[in-house]
């Protein structure tokens, strides 16, 4: 769970076992392949749970996850904003309505995720 002693300084926010810094995000999205392939063995980006977050206005990327009690945390250079389930938000960007439809994240099971073992920027790490 996060609390808010995991949001620190530098950018990176931890949920479950995980860190995302997104100072390091390149937008590459291989995150989300690498987590559809590990759930569906296909390549697609809307298979993930984990989804690439573009905001054009404030020229930035992020990454959003959603939680398995369907709460959405979104990782911005900025902070961390946590979307409850049910709560909606009118902000301009990239919205959370494809996400929504995708499995939670459930952390690659007993192995090191997937999104973390590919991004090249190693903006994702495991908390050990």
């Amino acid at each position: 769970m996060i609390n808010n002693e995991s949001i620190i300084n530098t950018n990176a926010v931890r949920w479950m076992t995980m860190n995302i810094d997104t100072l390091k995000c390149t937008g590459c999205g291989l995150c989300e392949l690498a987590c559809s392939y590990r759930r569906d063995k296909v390549f697609t980006t809307m298979r993930s749970s984990i989804m690439l977050h573009l905001d054009d206005k404030r020229n930035y990327f992020g990454v959003m996850v959603k939680l398995p009690n369907d709460d959405l945390i979104l990782g911005r250079p900025e902070g961390i904003d946590i979307q409850r389930s049910g709560e909606s938000k009118d902000e301009e960007g990239t919205g959370a309505k494809p996400i929504l439809l995708r499995e939670a994240c459930d952390e690659c099971g007993d192995e090191e995720p997937h999104c973390v073992r590919i991004c090249p920027p190693r903006c994702l790490s495991v908390v050990k």
